[in-house]
């Protein structure tokens, strides 16, 4: 049983879509990325789209009793303020908190961290992301992992 669920944003709970120039774009480089966030703050998720199948799926985690977190990569304070403003928008009520990291690999550590101080087990906590490396690194850390696919194709 999932005790404690952590979802990754771009790509998982939401499709990034960003319009840059006047056009619809998935994302940008790095120092472009700084320059669009820092430029719409806390709009800057304003025209991502919600995935349906993994909201869908956290609603579930969620009503069997799970706490859910967001847990992100992020480059910029406007950045996580723009995740969070998104998040409650979208979820309200549903995430304990949205959890901003540097880099992917550091989001086992937050978890094992967040797992520790609630004593809960590391099977007991479930992460849905879209990098396949980091699925593959929870489950060898003894965490569930979904990857996003997993929801968005028929569930068995």
């Amino acid at each position: 049983m999932t005790r404690l669920a952590f979802f990754d944003m771009d790509g998982t709970l939401c499709a990034p879509r960003f319009y840059v120039n006047g056009n619809l774009v998935p994302g940008m480089s790095d120092e472009d990325w700084t320059a669009f966030c820092k430029k719409n703050g806390a709009d800057t998720y304003r025209f991502c789209k919600t995935v349906t199948p993994v909201a869908e799926y956290a609603a579930e985690l969620r009503a069997r009793g799970a706490e859910l977190y967001v847990l992100t990569a992020v480059q910029t304070e406007e950045e996580i303020a723009a995740k969070r403003k998104y998040t409650q928008l979208h979820f309200p009520g549903m995430f304990t908190d949205v959890i901003g990291v540097e880099h992917d690999a550091d989001k086992l550590d937050v978890i094992a961290k967040i797992a520790k101080e609630k004593g809960i087990a590391a099977e007991e906590c479930e992460l849905v992301e879209d990098t396949y490396s980091l699925v593959l690194k929870a489950t060898v850390a003894g965490i569930r992992a979904t990857h996003v696919s997993h929801l968005i194709c028929k569930r068995d």
